[in-house]
């Protein structure tokens, strides 16, 4: 895979991350380049919730892209048997 192309997979990952964190509540701090909650950080609760956070806009994308490889799969599939 050239440069160009893993950019261009990193960005639509990071786009992907942001656009399931913003579906669960949390946002992406410009100060830290993190995907935070609400709680103020700096705080044992915000460590906390930062971990949480990590987990399950991890866990929510490793669901999204197996539910795009699982149809990109099905669709090459259908392709070739007709």
């Amino acid at each position: 895979m050239d440069l160009q192309s893993k950019n261009n997979a990193r960005e639509a990952l990071n786009n992907l991350k942001m656009e399931i964190s913003s579906e669960l509540g949390y946002y992406d701090s410009m100060r830290t380049d993190k995907i935070e909650g609400l709680i103020p950080q700096g705080t044992l609760n915000s460590v906390a919730e930062n971990i949480k956070t990590g987990i399950e806009v991890g866990g929510m994308s490793s669901r999204k892209l197996v539910e795009m490889g699982e149809k990109a799969l099905l669709d090459k599939c259908d392709n070739s048997i007709k």
